[in-house]
């Protein structure tokens, strides 16, 4: 017998909002997010199962999305923390309803106000149940997960590897003005990349020609960790053929990028 008919009783949708009560108290929502990252569609199954008294995740099935996205962008950072969330919940059952094995589907939707969507399979249920028994997620994929994006990404790769290698990290007082970057050490010729709001994780162009035709470069504002700013800022000077990039701190603390032209 399927494990939600054994234990669902003469009241099953009592008894699925018992367990949806007792999934949001472990902590496993957060934990999922967490393992999504922060933006982009996402559609993937975790699969765990028990082992030494603990559960531990052992499957991941999450093909990309043709449209961009799909795979859990931190999983490595957030599965100890899902596990720690699956083994909360299964203490939380009553002993009879303990699982052994459990799958774990995740969908989410791009645009404001969407919410992402957990579907549970445990023990048996659990049997054939992946990414093709999911929805297609709705909505647009994030900047940086546009597939055009990172098919460019990728021919570039060699020339951002050499801008990379010059790049320069202000360790004092800098100035920039007209087209011209002074840090103390040097001056040199610039041109203003972009900058990097860290509380919101918001990286706004300066250029007045986009450096690209790609969706990240055509936005004027791109939501992305610090990571992804400086990829932004590295291929943004590569298409601008500059030498490198300078980065430093603003007196507001975001971080300004500018491709260093000497």
């Amino acid at each position: 017998m399927a494990w939600f008919d054994q234990h669902a009783g003469d009241d099953p949708r009592a008894f699925l909002q018992h367990l949806d009560e007792l999934i949001a108290e472990a902590g496993v929502l957060d934990a999922l997010a967490l393992c999504a990252g922060p933006v982009g569609l996402r559609r993937f199954v975790v699969r765990a199962e028990l082992r030494e008294g603990r559960v531990r995740v052992v499957g991941l099935d999450a093909p990309c999305l043709a449209r961009g996205g799909g795979p859990p962008s931190a999983f490595e950072a957030g599965a100890s923390r899902l596990e720690t969330a699956l083994t909360e919940l299964r203490r939380r059952l009553p002993r009879h309803q303990a699982f052994g094995r459990v799958a774990v589907g995740f969908v989410r939707d791009t645009g404001e106000g969407s919410q992402p969507e957990l579907f549970f399979r445990f023990d048996d249920d659990g049997v054939g149940f992946g990414v093709h028994r999911l929805r297609e997620p709705a909505g647009d994929c994030a900047p940086l997960e546009d597939p055009a994006y990172l098919r460019a990404l990728a021919d570039w790769a060699s020339r951002l590897e050499e801008v990379r290698g010059n790049w320069q990290i202000a360790r004092g007082d800098w100035m920039f003005e007209s087209g011209r970057l002074d840090d103390g050490e040097r001056a040199a010729a610039a041109t203003a990349i972009g900058t990097w709001h860290p509380t919101q994780g918001r990286f706004s162009w300066l250029l007045v020609t986009p450096a690209g035709e790609e969706g990240p470069f055509v936005e004027p504002d791109v939501f992305v960790d610090l990571a992804g700013a400086t990829e932004l800022a590295c291929f943004a000077a590569a298409r601008l053929g500059a030498a490198g990039v300078f980065q430093g701190t603003s007196e507001q603390g975001q971080q300004f990028f500018a491709a260093l032209r000497e």
